[in-house]
């Protein structure tokens, strides 16, 4: 099973939704050309020389670094933590990369699967450090998007139990960029979806659906998002509705919150909720 990705689903009868990354850098390009922090070592200097070449198997050596960073000239992400240690602003560089490879390097996702990324980001999510959680969960959400390989690899790493810990995060952009990532993921394998399924992962979900605006997103791209997470998994590649999911969904309460989605301003949450609730209707 393939993913679908959005520029395909655009020719796809009620499938011309346009997904929005909830994990986006604010689309300032420069980051990926300069990063203002402060730090002392030797695992800086080899950051900084990793940067100057791009040097993405040096980036991976020092995701294990500690070497605490003191500050950075200004906020790296919107609601990400900043990076307190080498390793952590070393899995960001990964992260920013991948969010630009549709322009600068298509190839830069596969590339920096070759290097060696993904099981050590993965290692990231166990993390009892914040910094080092949100990168993880930021850099798997654009390595993962549209690269079935990648998507493969992080469940491989064990990606899938540890994102959906963080379905329930207090931060927003947490919850929504991980239930993305396991919606990428999901996307690759009959297997997958299932096991999903199995962990709990459509109730949480059908969470998703429901959620108090917050400031360091734009509410209607995160309903959006929400809503589409939740009919990729209960659609098959014919578009044919998974009973035994949609009935799982029906069970968490979907049906409450489309019809609350259906009542919102913006008019694509509204017509995708819309279909959803069609779908699990008489499950």
């Amino acid at each position: 099973m393939g993913a679908k990705c959005c520029s395909e689903r655009k020719n796809e009868p009620g499938k011309d939704k346009e997904r929005k990354s909830v994990a986006a850098y604010g689309g300032d390009k420069k980051r990926a050309i300069s990063i203002g922090y402060h730090s002392r070592g030797d695992d800086a200097e080899k950051f900084d020389k990793a940067f100057e070449t791009n040097d993405l198997k040096a980036f991976v050596s020092l995701l294990q670094s500690k070497q605490v960073i003191e500050s950075f000239e200004e906020r790296m992400h919107p609601w990400a933590e900043d990076p307190k240690t080498v390793g952590a602003l070393a899995g960001t560089q990964l992260a920013i990369l991948a969010s630009v490879a549709e322009k600068d390097n298509p190839r830069v996702k596969d590339d920096i699967r070759d290097a060696g990324a993904l099981p050590p980001l993965v290692e990231f999510l166990k993390s009892s450090e914040q910094d080092r959680v949100q990168t993880a969960v930021v850099a798997l959400s654009f390595l993962t998007a549209e690269c079935p390989p990648n998507a493969v690899a992080a469940y491989k790493a064990g990606a899938m139990p540890l994102l959906l810990g963080h379905l329930d995060s207090s931060v927003a952009g947490m919850r929504a960029a991980a239930a993305t990532t396991l919606r990428n993921i999901c996307m690759e394998s009959d297997e997958y979806r299932k096991k999903f399924a199995d962990l709990g992962g459509i109730k949480g979900l059908v969470g998703q659906l429901q959620t108090s605006p917050d400031p360091t997103l734009n509410h209607a791209d995160v309903q959006l998002e929400a809503v589409l997470n939740l009919q990729d998994i209960i659609l098959d590649e014919e578009e044919n509705v998974i009973k035994e999911y949609a009935q799982l969904a029906v069970k968490a309460g979907a049906e409450e919150k489309l019809r609350k989605l259906m009542k919102v301003d913006d008019d694509e949450v509204k017509s995708s909720a819309e279909e959803v609730l069609q779908s699990i209707s008489g499950a």
